[in-house]
């Protein structure tokens, strides 16, 4: 299902990029690290692993202020051990830039993804249910006048309480605090 979403949102972003100016629309991807603060009646803080997105957006032309909005698939992972949190899912995002300065922008974002967790221990392996969640970013964009490549790097917090899991015959539930780095990169079309 999660490939039927991807692909049905990328098409949505390329029509809706087709309609603005040239290198309005774009395609990204990105890899990090992230660790995982898992609360409840057990507290584990989980070593950072691999993070990873793929995105399409697109910029909105305002005059001073720089706006994206983008559709994104997230791939999170942290352990500890011998356990292992996936927290995976599509989102929307939107960006907002602080235009201090031409080539290196700082900006705020704020999205919601559609995610689900998968806890792994021991051999065995359970899913929470799928929900929504909200995600906070802040990052510093590199993008040089004319060329069509522009990075960065980003911090994103999630925070979160994801229902459904059982283990041993025992549903519980994890109330996830999720600290991302990322560098990212997007070609604009």
């Amino acid at each position: 299902m999660n490939k039927k979403i991807l692909c049905a949102s990328l098409i949505v972003s390329a029509l809706l990029g087709s309609s603005f100016d040239a290198n309005a629309f774009y395609v990204g991807a990105s890899v990090g690290d992230s660790k995982t603060k898992v609360g409840g009646p057990n507290k584990v803080n989980m070593d950072g692993k691999a993070a990873f997105s793929v995105y399409s957006g697109m910029e909105i032309p305002l005059p001073l202020i720089p706006i994206r909005a983008e559709i994104e698939y997230l791939h999170l992972k942290s352990d500890k051990d011998g356990a292992d949190m996936t927290t995976a899912g599509v989102g929307a995002n939107a960006y907002v830039g602080l235009p201090l300065l031409p080539i290196i922008k700082p900006y705020i974002g704020m999205g919601f993804g559609y995610m689900q967790q998968e806890f792994k221990y021991s051999g065995e392996k359970t899913k929470s249910d799928w929900t929504v969640v909200p995600q906070y970013m802040l990052g510093l964009d590199v993008s040089l006048p004319l060329i069509p490549i522009a990075g960065g790097v980003e911090y994103r917090y999630i925070d979160t309480k994801f229902k459904g899991f059982e283990l041993n015959s025992t549903e519980f539930e994890a109330k996830s605090k999720i600290h991302a780095f990322l560098v990212k990169a997007r070609v604009k079309f």
